[in-house]
């Protein structure tokens, strides 16, 4: 772990409120050369010249650290994150309309899109991160809200009726037609997401949405 740039990355928190975090290679990783994943949070959309200031220490972080930058999806789109673009993506706001949930890789308009924002942020709060600093009150409860979610589309994917935990795991990490990682829904930590799920679907279950015998749900379509 590069405590240096997490420091660095810590202390371009644009807003009082919210969070920062790391996630992606650098939160599973020690001092990979890739990009640095990150997400801010806040309550409120940041004015055009604030966000253009944290792009700008954004980018000089990756020049300083000898990091490569990968704008396939800018910065504008990823980087920064209001609550309520948090709610909308752990209610699944940014599947509303999919019928597929391949990642529109080579598609600079979809990849740039609010929905795809969604999937970002739902992704971010659901993979391997490392929480930086800012509320952490706000990111607890913003992430159990995440793990419901992404509880719920594994569901939904796999279909209704009865299915194993490793199968509503496996609907999340591959498509029917072999898609996988960056391709499909970005999961690829297999135990984590396991603990993931576990704690989504506890939170389905306190609501009655499904019934949990060991590792066996049964779940009804809602």
């Amino acid at each position: 772990m590069n405590t240096d740039l997490f420091t660095a990355a810590a202390a371009l928190h644009p807003v009082a409120d919210g969070y920062a975090l790391v996630y992606g290679s650098h939160a599973t990783r020690p001092r990979p050369a890739s990009d640095l994943d990150l997400l801010y949070t806040g309550n409120a959309p940041l004015p055009a010249a604030r966000l253009a200031r944290l792009i700008d220490g954004v980018k000089q972080l990756h020049t300083d650290h000898g990091l490569t930058l990968d704008e396939e999806v800018t910065f504008t789109s990823k980087l920064y994150g209001t609550t309520r673009e948090i709610e909308h993506a752990a209610r699944l706001g940014g599947f509303e309309a999919a019928t597929d949930y391949a990642a529109p890789v080579g598609d600079p308009e979809a990849l740039n899109s609010p929905g795809f924002k969604l999937r970002l942020i739902l992704n971010a709060l659901t993979t391997p991160h490392v929480f930086l600093a800012g509320d952490v009150h706000a990111y607890r409860r913003q992430v159990a809200a995440a793990e419901r979610g992404v509880a719920l589309l594994a569901l939904r994917i796999a279909g209704t009726g009865k299915l194993a935990l490793t199968s509503a795991a496996s609907a999340l990490l591959s498509s029917p037609g072999g898609l996988t990682e960056k391709h499909f829904l970005g999961y690829r930590h297999q135990t984590h997401l396991h603990a993931v799920l576990r704690r989504g679907l506890a939170h389905l279950a306190h609501e009655d949405l499904v019934r949990i015998d060991h590792d066996t749900i049964t779940w009804r379509a809602t």
